[in-house]
């Protein structure tokens, strides 16, 4: 597991998303809209093409950060989310994250502690997609 540093810059693996992963998606969370399932309709749209949900693509920078082992099993709970969606990443882009540890201290409770995530997701072009904010409780030594 990764030490908790404040001002520590860690990138994620990439991960290209696939129609599998909407469609998955889209089954998992009742969210059916026709700019992430309908190809008719997106290819009307401004993309031309279906686009994954902000969610699932905030799940994927998520869980690939996760496998950075900057979480853990030292997370206790969520705090806040905020998060900012800057483009649409379609069937076959590949994202990646860069994730800053902005800010670690420690609670009033014994042996916790609130960390924040400042998340960056970038496709293969370059392309800021989304970036975030994420506030966890955390095990403290």
């Amino acid at each position: 597991m990764i030490e908790l540093v404040e001002g520590a810059r860690h990138k994620t693996q990439g991960r290209t998303i696939t129609e599998a992963d909407i469609v998955a998606f889209a089954g998992l969370s009742g969210d059916f809209t026709p700019i992430h399932v309908d190809a008719s309709f997106a290819a009307t749209t401004p993309h031309g093409e279906r686009v994954a949900h902000g969610p699932l693509v905030l799940s994927t920078a998520v869980g690939m950060a996760t496998h950075l082992g900057i979480f853990g099993d030292r997370v206790i709970g969520l705090v806040n989310l905020n998060w900012d969606f800057h483009g649409g990443v379609r069937i076959g882009d590949t994202i990646h994250g860069e994730v800053e540890i902005t800010e670690v201290r420690r609670s009033s409770k014994p042996g916790r502690g609130v960390a924040t995530y400042t998340f960056t997701v970038i496709n293969q072009r370059g392309d800021t997609v989304q970036t975030g904010r994420l506030v966890v409780v955390v095990r403290m030594d």
